[in-house]
């Protein structure tokens, strides 16, 4: 009997030994699964970082590579990677590895797919990954002649833009693991400088050759399009600053002590962009900047630039112009009236959703600023300074329907405008200002 009692926990003891050593294997096999992934994806990323070296390849050979190797070095099926249309509305196949291609580098059959439409469209659309664990379950998926049960597909960034997509199938459901989502996104990111540089200079050769083209075939047609260029050079500059560029000064850059620069900020134009058609976004912007263009023009203002539905002008700059405080008042008090008209306009238009009404909010400063030529292809005319800075804030701080001014426009023109006191405002950046609103003109004294 005590033999027998004696036994029993040792039996007992080497159970729990075994099943201990089985956990302990069972977690040593995962982890060593682990590592084996992880050596994998280290041994894929090495080979692309090591591929990048060779810039002597074109675009078609990169895209192959990657399409190839991504099949080869992962146990994928296939691979296609398409690249977005200059026109920004389509995607095409420009390359495929694996049984939907059997004409090897050769696409028999490239597909052109609408951004938004499809499991690739809505990726470059959103510029998010679609990791489809089954694609019976997923309206998004196009059926074509060799069908396929999970779909991974990764977009390529260049910079913040999508210009393609990395898309992977499998004939498996649920074949697809965050392991290949982590490394299709690597192999994606570290190739999207390659792919976009010689997209840009596939771009750049087919425009050369157009170019060229012209040249040879229709010499009036170039001496037609230098005219427009002129043109349009003009409407992109100040005539004084592209004046000066003509006559070959490359560099221009000034200091003008005494300078008004006004912002203008259409209130709530964002979100109602959001929401109807990109033809009314235009028009509607079109309509209020015309009106901004045309007072500019009538007083003798320089407009810089638009930023989106924001309005840049100066006054002063780049011909000193001595009543430039004067001048940038009465632009910003008619704009708040030609912003009316424009809700005039819009209230007789058939728009997909109308707005109630569009406001303006307004900043303005006077002092110093620089002023000069930024970029060598795409020539751009810009401010500098702190009175730049002060002027948007004015203009972001400030109240739709309003003109919003610090303390030197209010001194430079007391006499002349009205004003209403807003009192102390936090500005950010700059702390504390006492700030007015720019009310009207004060009418004339009295004859007598």
């Amino acid at each position: 009997m005590a033999t027998a009692s004696g036994g029993r926990p040792v039996t007992l003891a080497r159970e729990m030994a075994q099943d201990e050593l089985e956990r302990e294997n069972a977690a040593l096999r995962e982890r060593c699964l682990e590592l084996e992934a992880k050596s994998v994806f280290l041994d894929v990323l090495n080979f692309f970082a090591a591929s990048l070296w060779h810039t002597e390849l074109g675009l078609e050979d990169i895209l192959w590579d990657i399409a190839n190797n991504v099949v080869a070095r992962l146990g994928l099926e296939d691979c296609v990677i398409y690249l977005l249309e200059d026109d920004g509305e389509h995607l095409s196949q420009r390359a495929a590895y694996g049984p939907k291609s059997p004409g090897g580098r050769e696409i028999l059959r490239p597909l052109r797919i609408r951004v938004g439409t499809g499991v690739v469209g809505s990726v470059a659309a959103t510029g998010e990954a679609a990791w489809i664990r089954d694609t019976r379950e997923d309206p998004r998926y196009m059926i074509d002649d060799q069908p396929r049960l999970s779909e991974l597909a990764i977009p390529i960034f260049f910079g913040d833009r999508v210009l393609g997509v990395l898309d992977s199938e499998h004939s498996r459901a649920n074949f697809f693991t965050e392991a290949h989502r982590q490394i299709l996104t690597t192999i994606a990111s570290m190739t999207a400088a390659r792919i976009g540089q010689a997209l840009l200079e596939e771009r750049l050769r087919r425009v050369n050759a157009e170019l060229e083209q012209k040249v040879a075939e229709r010499t009036q047609a170039l001496s037609a399009a230098i005219e427009r260029s002129e043109r349009l050079l003009l409407n992109t500059l100040p005539r004084p600053i592209a004046e000066r560029l003509a006559q070959g000064e490359a560099r221009i850059a000034e200091r003008f002590e005494s300078v008004t620069v006004l912002f203008a900020d259409i209130v709530g134009f964002t979100p109602l962009s959001a929401s109807v058609a990109p033809e009314e976004v235009v028009d509607l912007l079109g309509r209020v900047f015309v009106e901004f263009d045309a007072l500019s023009d009538k007083f003798g203002l320089e407009k810089i630039k638009t930023i989106g539905d924001a309005y840049m002008v100066v006054g002063g700059v780049p011909t000193p112009k001595p009543d430039h405080q004067r001048a940038m008042a009465e632009w910003a008090l008619e704009a708040l009236a030609a912003v009316e008209r424009v809700n005039e306009q819009i209230s007789r238009l058939d728009l997909h959703v109308r707005p109630n009404r569009l406001d303006v909010r307004i900043g303005m400063h006077s002092g110093p600023v620089v002023a000069g030529i930024i970029g060598t292809r795409k020539f751009a005319y810009d401010l500098w300074g702190d009175t730049v800075n002060t002027a948007s804030r004015m203009e972001s701080h400030g109240v739709a329907g309003k003109i919003h001014v610090a303390e030197p426009i209010f001194r430079a023109l007391a006499d002349k405008f009205e004003f209403a006191v807003r009192g102390k405002v936090a500005i950010k950046g700059l702390g504390l200002m006492r700030t007015y609103f720019l009310i009207g003109r004060k009418p004339p004294p009295p004859a007598t």
